[in-house]
């Protein structure tokens, strides 16, 4: 859609970086074509309780058994995103409205046993009434008809969370999950086999990442489920059997890039979900396919049925987490199934991330995903500090002015100079909620001492003079830091 009316008309500035340079898209100083492993790592001490210092020295990775070299070690944690200073008329991606992390209860009444869903509502509801806070805690469902229903939902959906701050919502969790349960309750259409469920969980596996994407650090979702098949034998497909596991990698692959962890939550106990009539329901590897959801996304090692246990380990988790990255040899990727060791050398300290992953060839960048997934949400991704404002340029055109903050980009020293590596995009929204998009440019940053700290205090400058037309209603701008892999966005009414 990019050659649509609304961007032939739009007027894209060349650009005013503060203190820096366009070197015409050529990244300096970045391992050509070289594809990074990303890892969302959560740093626990004996007491289980989360450790918000550690360092990118304490940390050791192993890949296929060869030992590896941390490139990207970034901290994420809430309490380290403070709100930017406003003037009159500007906007910011940290106001009230800011997501700082989000763990996600999915309740699976598409792939659960039947017997099951009314013992497994009772232990959430006893789950959720424990829980002393509820602070950015969401509830959805995935309903019999394979649509995500929010029941407590992130901003901008049809019931969003209430406000931080006030009473746990999980103190009314008996009239909320009955509540939800009498509107979604119901039995799946003897119409749909089992290919056809798998295959729409997938799909809402993948709308629930694009939803969590632009949240910052790690996000957790909590599945309550009766699990899906890794594979279909021939007594239920009455011909060839299916393996679902190529699907199950790809997935993992996003969830992964966007910094998503499944915590799995057999509805029935484990080892059982293959025996009895719910055998045939269930296909092959039920449990396996759970189980394999966690080892590749960085969940916990070992699946359990204890609702209230896993959602508070899940908020747990998320209080703070690392984003650690390093580069495997080109051929290293092989297409085959590497295991991970990631560990730390300080005494005490547990290092929970995912236990491997397929090394398939491809691109090497996510640059595009990112942004991608970044469109789609109602609330700005944060991880990247911005603040703008906007103002008249001429009888037909906007000036946007943004300052992205420099202590969230990653800036490595060079000799004298210090250099960082932005990919910018922006983004136009008409009142269905349709997005037109420019393409991806580059701002490849180059600075004296001085002029780092210039950006440190004032902020990095991108102006845009746009001519957007009548249908716009909002603009957004988007920043993926291609070194850290941290993305924000700030959008802007335009009426």
């Amino acid at each position: 859609m990019r050659g649509s009316r609304v961007w032939r008309a739009l007027l894209l500035a060349a650009g005013a970086w503060v203190a820096g340079e366009r070197l015409d898209g050529q990244i300096a100083g970045r391992e050509a074509q070289a594809k990074i492993v990303e890892l969302s790592v959560v740093a626990l001490d004996a007491k289980g309780q989360p450790v918000g210092d550690l360092k990118a020295d304490e940390v050791q990775i192993a890949d296929a058994g060869k030992p590896q070299k941390v490139a990207v070690f970034r901290h994420s944690d809430a309490q380290l995103q403070q709100a930017l200073p406003l003037a009159a008329g500007e906007f910011s991606n940290r106001g009230a409205a800011n997501v700082p992390h989000a763990t996600l209860i999915l309740f699976d009444l598409l792939n659960e046993s039947f017997d099951a869903r009314g013992t497994a509502m009772n232990y959430l509801q006893q789950g959720l009434r424990s829980l002393e806070s509820s602070d950015n805690l969401y509830f959805y469902v995935l309903t019999v008809d394979t649509r995500l229903y929010p029941v407590i939902g992130l901003p901008g959906s049809e019931n969003p969370a209430p406000s931080l701050g006030g009473a746990p919502w999980t103190k009314d969790a008996k009239a909320i999950v009955e509540g939800a349960m009498a509107k979604v309750y119901g039995l799946r259409s003897v119409n749909m086999d089992i290919d056809t469920r798998v295959r729409a969980t997938y799909r809402a596996l993948e709308s629930v990442a694009n939803l969590l994407a632009g949240i910052p650090g790690r996000k957790n979702i909590v599945w309550i489920t009766h699990g899906i098949p890794i594979e279909l034998g021939p007594a239920i497909t009455g011909g060839l059997p299916v393996d679902y596991t190529p699907m199950l990698r790809r997935m993992s692959d996003v969830l992964s890039r966007v910094n998503v962890a499944i915590y799995p939550v057999m509805q029935v106990p484990p080892g059982m979900a293959m025996q009895g009539p719910d055998a045939q329901y269930s296909g092959l590897g039920s449990e396996d396919t759970l189980q394999s959801f966690a080892d590749l996304t960085g969940g916990p090692a070992k699946s359990t049925n204890a609702i209230g246990t896993v959602i508070r380990q899940a908020l747990n988790d998320v209080r703070t987490s690392y984003q650690i990255g390093y580069y495997p040899p080109v051929e290293a990727w092989d297409g085959k199934f590497h295991k991970l060791r990631v560990t730390c050398t300080r005494k005490g300290v547990h290092l929970q991330a995912r236990t491997g992953y397929y090394a398939v060839p491809g691109d090497a960048t996510d640059e595009q995903d990112s942004l991608n997934a970044a469109l789609g949400p109602a609330f700005d991704a944060s991880e990247i500090g911005i603040r703008g404002s906007k103002a008249p340029k001429s009888a037909s055109s906007l000036r946007f002015t943004l300052h992205i903050n420099a202590a969230d980009v990653r800036i490595a020293q060079q000799g004298d100079r210090y250099t960082g590596h932005l990919g910018l995009q922006v983004a136009a929204y008409s009142a269905d909620g349709s997005a037109e998009r420019a393409p991806v440019n580059p701002m490849d940053l180059n600075w004296t001492a001085d002029e780092l700290a210039k950006a440190r205090r004032d902020g990095i400058e991108w102006v845009q003079d746009l001519n957007l037309g009548d249908k716009v209603q909002r603009v957004r701008f988007l920043v993926f830091d291609r070194e850290s892999h941290a993305i924000g966005t700030l959008t802007v009414p335009v009426k």
